[in-house]
């Protein structure tokens, strides 16, 4: 090729270059313009999106919030939550009465037995579990063996040396979770020994006080202090006090690194995949804003916040 052919050559493909670099510098704004406007449009359809949420009181705290927000940014969309207990959440969800079910712990393999194999959990936020007392009480350590001597009833008063740091007195009122609650079977697997409560030693002493909520049994020994329960750690605030377990507070710090061990997942549950506006709200609980509110509620993220995002 000679060096006139050259140069033509060269500029004629200057121009198609530039007669391209225009024609995407107008098609662009124009596509984007275009997919806004399918977005709005499916956006302002007149129906509305109905989600049943159902079961653990303890991610309650967390949905209570988070379906608030969703709906700010999702209209038509109308969202029922009900904290009712993990199994009972379960249960509705394997019986078509409710579209997620909220949950403090896995699914049981009799659970997705019964769901024939259908149950997907999500996990959305880290917890752990605290024994709290009185808040007059002074901050104690105990083992965990010490811990579930004082729920299966083999100590029974606060002198006991291994407690009489509390600066408490009287016979200890032991106040637990009711049959059903997610909660009450990570307490009964990673303190008790035995979910189930078969195995020696791992029952609860027998007049130990049942409630039906983090909140109940909050409540309750923030107004007796002989009282001593255990809760998730986002119901802590100032009137209780919570046990360090073997010299190791329960707080974000010591979840996350490892330290504290009485720890858990707290999850969503459908039957079989997610679609439409429960998959969109699963995933928004995942995103920075919904993972926010996990922190804001005083429990652990699993993915990234807006703080994570931006900073």
């Amino acid at each position: 090729m000679d060096a006139k052919s050259t140069v033509e050559f060269t500029m004629s493909f200057s121009k198609k270059k530039d007669r391209w670099t225009i024609f995407l510098i107008v098609m662009i704004p124009i596509a984007a313009l275009s997919g806004w406007f399918l977005a709005k449009s499916a956006l302002n359809t007149n129906e509305t999106f109905y989600v049943n949420i159902e079961g653990s009181t303890t991610v309650y705290k967390i949905i209570d919030k988070s379906y608030k927000a969703f709906t700010l940014y999702h209209s038509g969309v109308i969202i029922t939550v009900t904290g009712t207990g993990t199994g009972s959440g379960i249960t509705a969800l394997i019986d078509g009465q409710t579209d997620i079910a909220m949950a403090s712990r896995p699914f049981k393999d009799t659970e997705q037995t019964n769901a024939n194999g259908g149950l997907i959990a999500i996990s959305i936020a880290k917890d752990a579990l605290a024994i709290i007392t009185h808040a007059s009480a002074t901050p104690i350590n105990m083992t965990l063996d010490v811990a579930r001597a004082i729920f299966n009833g083999s100590i029974t008063e606060w002198e006991h040396p291994a407690i009489a740091a509390s600066g408490l007195s009287g016979t200890i009122q032991v106040v637990v979770r009711e049959s059903g609650s997610g909660t009450r079977d990570a307490f009964n697997e990673l303190v008790m020994g035995d979910s189930k409560q078969i195995e020696n030693g791992s029952a609860y002493v027998s007049n130990a006080i049942q409630k039906s909520s983090n909140q109940l049994i909050k409540d309750a020994v923030a107004a007796n202090p002989n009282y001593i329960g255990y809760l998730g750690i986002g119901y802590i605030d100032s009137e209780v006090k919570a046990v360090s377990i073997n010299g190791v507070k329960p707080n974000i710090e010591n979840v996350l690194s490892g330290l504290y061990t009485i720890q858990r997942e707290l999850f969503l549950i459908t039957s079989g995949d997610p679609e439409g506006m429960v998959k969109e709200f699963i995933n928004w609980s995942l995103s920075p804003e919904g993972q926010d509110i996990v922190l804001e509620t005083g429990f652990i993220n699993v993915a990234p916040t807006t703080d994570d995002i931006y900073n």
